[in-house]
This record gives structure tokens, C-alpha cells and sequence, in this order.
């Protein structure tokens, strides 16, 4: 019964294109990161080579190649950033479609009408979510790792390979965390507006307002990471950065950079801890959408409005 509920939500998302409109908003994230990195690259090559011949003709020796010292997957730094950014909103919306979809429509009453156990119905709603995310960012990850061979003219090592699998891995796992918040506000809200709204106010907090309050940044430098903000020196965000371990788009964004080599190394035990709040959380919304599947009065359903 898991098995039927999840193909048939895989199937009404392709029906509804969700699926295509998912997929395609991922590949231009992935593209969009690959020309911004090559477009960086070539600008700092060029500059490179200018500052070559400049010192060439002044009988002094240039530095070495900078991108010969960058890592390989380096370019893709901004997908650490995109998949928090625009990512988590879609695979909110896609676990507000799962649900919202079936309540609207009256097929949920219908569902239950007949012998289903309530927790069969919610795994294959999870499951779908979960390998609907899993197929994009496997298209992703093929889009990014084509992209990368193309740009430094370089066959991918296995260790970048790996690498790369790591961080669409832990991307898969972070995006699970917004599909649940997307079914849980379904779950709690009587219309369908409201639930949107809630998930996207989940959304802000958990991207822009936790990180904020958590690294003392200004509202704009949240998408970017910040050694040292100076706003740490008031009491308020002393106070608010001692749950900066706690914050999972902070986790995310700097597990991601270790991965990808863009950000100074640490163990891994460190970067496992650092996946360990969005494992949580994920566990946590997890447990809480299936309490409320079950306790869900299906005659009462969702209003479109």
C-alpha cells in the first residue's frame, strides 16, 4: 500500500507538471552556478594573464596560476547558497502539494473510505517527496559534475566525485526537512492559503531570521557567510549565537563549504555533527506529521481559499 500511494502521488505531480517545474528550476540553479563560476574564472584568468605579461616585461617573475590552487569543486559554491535560497522553497511546496492536493479535491476522503491504514498513506506521501527530490538532484548532480569537466578541462577525480555525491546527499536530506514542514502546515491549518503561509513563514525563519539572530549578521550578509560579524559584541547576539550549532541552514551551509573544499578543513566527527541538527529536525517533523496523520479528521478536509 506504501508502494501504491507513493506512484500515484509520482504520478499526479507528473500529470500536474510539478515534477517538470521542479526539475527545471533546479537544472537553471545548477547552470546558473556553473556560468557564474566560469564567468569568475575567466575574469580572474584574464586578469592573470595580464598582470603575466605586465611583469614579464618588467623582468619579474609572476606568481602561480590562482585557479591552479583553487579546488575543483569551488565553483559550484553558490549552490550552498541557492539550495537553501530556492531549493528549500520548492520542496516546500512540493510537500504542501502532496497533501493540500488530496484534501482540496475530496480523493483523501475516499482513501480513507476504504481499509488504508493512515500510516501507510503518509509513508507513501513522504516517500514520494523524498524520491521525487532524490531524482532532481540526481539530474543535478550530473548537470554540475558535466559542467565542472567542461570548465576546468579536466576529467573529475574520485575523490571529487565523491565529494560532489556528499553534498547533493546532504542537500537531499536538508530539502526532506522542508517537505515535512510543507505537509505538517497542511496538516494543522484549515485552509489552504493559510498553510502556504505558514510554511513559507517557517521558511524565513529558519533561512534568514535563526541565522541572522544566531551570527549577529546584517539582514543581507545571511546569505553569505561571515568570519567575524561585529555584532556579536552586543549581549543580545552573544546571548542568540550560543544556539548558532543548533541553526540547520548555518549547518548546512558550512558543511556544505567543507565539502566542497571551499571553506578551511576539519574532521569529519565536526562535520558530522554539524549534520547531526538537520538529521533532528528531520526525525522531529517527521514524528509530528505522522501524529498528525493520524489524529487528521479526513471528513473536514481543506479549503481552497
Amino acid at each position: 500500500m506504501i508502494t501504491t500511494v507513493a506512484v500515484h502521488q509520482m504520478r499526479s505531480l507528473r500529470r500536474q507538471r510539478t515534477f517538470l517545474a521542479l526539475l527545471g528550476t533546479f537544472l537553471v540553479m545548477t547552470a546558473l552556478a556553473g556560468v557564474l563560476g566560469w564567468s569568475s574564472q575567466r575574469t580572474i584568468v584574464r586578469v592573470y594573464e595580464a598582470a603575466v605579461s605586465l611583469l614579464r616585461d618588467r623582468g619579474s617573475q609572476a606568481p602561480p596560476n590562482p585557479f591552479a590552487l583553487k579546488p575543483t569543486l569551488s565553483m559550484l559554491s553558490n549552490m550552498a547558497i541557492y539550495v537553501p535560497l530556492i531549493g528549500a522553497l520548492l520542496a516546500l511546496i512540493l510537500g504542501h502539494v502532496s497533501l493540500a492536493d488530496d484534501q482540496a479535491t475530496g480523493v483523501e476522503r475516499l482513501i480513507f473510505s476504504r481499509p488504508v491504514r493512515r500510516s501507510a498513506y503518509f509513508l507513501g506521501k513522504v516517500g514520494a517527496a523524498a524520491v521525487v527530490l532524490a531524482l532532481i538532484l540526481v539530474v543535478s548532480f550530473v548537470v554540475s559534475a558535466v559542467s565542472l569537466v567542461l570548465v576546468n578541462d579536466a576529467a573529475l577525480t574520485a575523490d571529487d566525485l565523491l565529494r560532489l555525491a556528499t553534498f547533493y546527499g546532504l542537500s537531499w536530506l536538508y530539502l526532506n526537512v522542508f517537505a515535512l514542514v510543507g505537509m505538517v502546515t497542511v496538516l494543522l491549518a484549515r485552509r489552504r492559503s493559510m498553510a502556504l503561509l505558514a510554511g513559507i513563514g517557517v521558511w524565513l525563519v529558519l533561512t534568514f531570521a535563526v541565522p541572522q539572530f544566531t551570527s549577529g549578521l546584517a539582514p543581507v550578509a545571511s546569505l553569505h557567510p561571515v568570519t567575524n560579524p561585529v555584532s556579536t559584541s552586543q549581549p543580545f547576539f552573544e546571548f542568540t549565537a550560543r544556539g548558532r550549532p543548533y541553526s540547520v541552514t548555518e549547518q548546512y551551509k558550512r558543511a556544505s563549504a567543507v565539502v566542497l573544499e571551499t571553506a578551511p578543513s576539519e574532521s569529519t566527527a565536526s562535520t558530522v555533527r554539524r549534520v547531526l541538527p538537520i538529521v533532528g529536525l528531520l526525525v522531529l517533523l517527521f514524528l509530528v506529521a505522522g501524529f498528525l496523520v493520524r489524529r487528521h479528521d479526513a471528513s473536514t478536509g481543506i479549503a481552497d481559499e
